[in-house]
């Protein structure tokens, strides 16, 4: 009731105040509060709009993880535990284990490539592989022994049946081509001499040059010349090969290969090939042998085709001098190199000694006694 009681004396001192304050005072009065709220209301607003316009914190993102590394294969666990029982250092040891894991790629694939030919070591295969990606070293090397031993065996038969295979079949068709080219049949005949060269062994490198040389010489008379260079250099490099750069054999097929670029009108590449035929016969042979008279008139016939008689002429009258030696007289070779020397002369102008050769190229004078056939 006291409370209830000082309100309503509150209110009405109010009243009375208001009853004798003048009206313009009153106005001015509310105009100053009115000013007062703007300008607090004013404050407030900007404060707020002040806070909004404030560059928010940046959210900071979570730190990154580093992922974790791959655990280690068994095999790797059991290769660094055999080497921390080998005491190896530390740090030998984290290389070495690095070079291991490398490996072990390798040896993983090279174990799933591995098909045993025998068909039951499948079994084998597994296993060790298996013993391999455990970390079962020792388990893994010996089954991978028995297998390398057994399939080794098995292998060896197979290579040395086939080999005696293929052998008896290259013969058989390098002597069919031998009768292909009896018969005058070459293209034939090199048909059989390159399968034959095909069929051949790896270890037979003689015979494969022989063969190869019998197919070129069938190639060139079939007109494949082209086939026939390929034979002569294969047969030249694996007689140089198996019997030295000196080796008569190796001029035989010098000499060959020279013909043919002779024949192919390639006159650059045969003449060094005679030369070096040449001067391999004057060495294994002896410079009077008949077959150095051969090499002498290659060259010569080489260079007259040239039109360089200077160079053909000393070689025919060399060649013509061994022929004196070994043949008697009216052999037909000592009669070619008598025909071929006279056509040089000729050509030279030297007509006189031209008709001393034509005259004995056709007048046989006694045979000599002791002349080799």
């Amino acid at each position: 009731m006291e409370l209830a009681d000082a309100g309503q004396a509150l209110v009405e001192a109010l009243r009375q105040f208001i009853a004798v304050v003048p009206t313009w005072m009153m106005v001015a009065v509310v105009f100053v509060v009115a000013i007062v709220i703007g300008v607090l209301v004013g404050m407030a607003v900007s404060r707020r709009g002040a806070k909004s316009a404030a560059p928010r914190p940046q959210a900071v993102a979570p730190p990154v993880r580093k992922a974790l590394p791959a655990p280690e294969n068994p095999a790797v666990i059991a290769y660094r535990e055999f080497l921390e029982a080998k005491e190896i250092s530390a740090s030998d040891l984290d290389s070495k284990v690095r070079e291991f894991a490398v490996a072990l790629k390798d040896m993983r694939q090279n174990l799933r490539d591995l098909t045993p030919g025998d068909p039951a070591r499948d079994v084998d295969a597994e296993a060790a592989r298996e013993a391999l990606e455990s970390g079962k070293f020792g388990d893994a090397v010996a089954l991978l022994t028995m297998l390398g031993n057994d399939e080794g065996q098995d292998g060896v038969r197979a290579r040395d049946a086939a080999a005696k295979h293929l052998l008896a079949a290259a013969l058989a068709k390098s002597v069919a081509g031998e009768l292909y080219m009896a018969q005058i049949d070459p293209k034939s005949a090199a048909v059989q001499f390159a399968e034959a060269a095909e069929l051949l062994p790896d270890m037979h490198e003689e015979m494969l040059a022989e063969v190869l040389n019998k197919h070129g010489t069938a190639a060139y008379q079939s007109g494949d010349q082209v086939a026939a260079i390929s034979s002569f250099e294969r047969s030249s490099e694996l007689l140089q090969r198996r019997l030295g750069k000196n080796h008569p054999d190796v001029a035989a097929a010098l000499n060959n290969l020279a013909l043919l670029y002779y024949s192919r009108g390639d006159y650059e590449r045969a003449e060094p090939l005679y030369r070096r035929s040449l001067s391999i016969d004057e060495l294994t042979l002896g410079e009077d042998h008949p077959g150095v008279a051969t090499d002498l008139n290659n060259l010569a016939l080489l260079y007259k085709k040239q039109g360089s008689l200077e160079a053909a002429e000393p070689l025919l009258k060399r060649a013509l001098d061994i022929k004196e030696k070994n043949f008697d007289p009216g052999h037909p070779s000592l009669i070619t190199g008598l025909r071929n020397y006279a056509s040089v002369l000729k050509g030279l102008g030297r007509e006189d000694e031209a008709k001393v050769f034509e005259t004995r190229a056709t007048t046989l004078p006694p045979a000599r006694r002791g002349a080799v056939g």
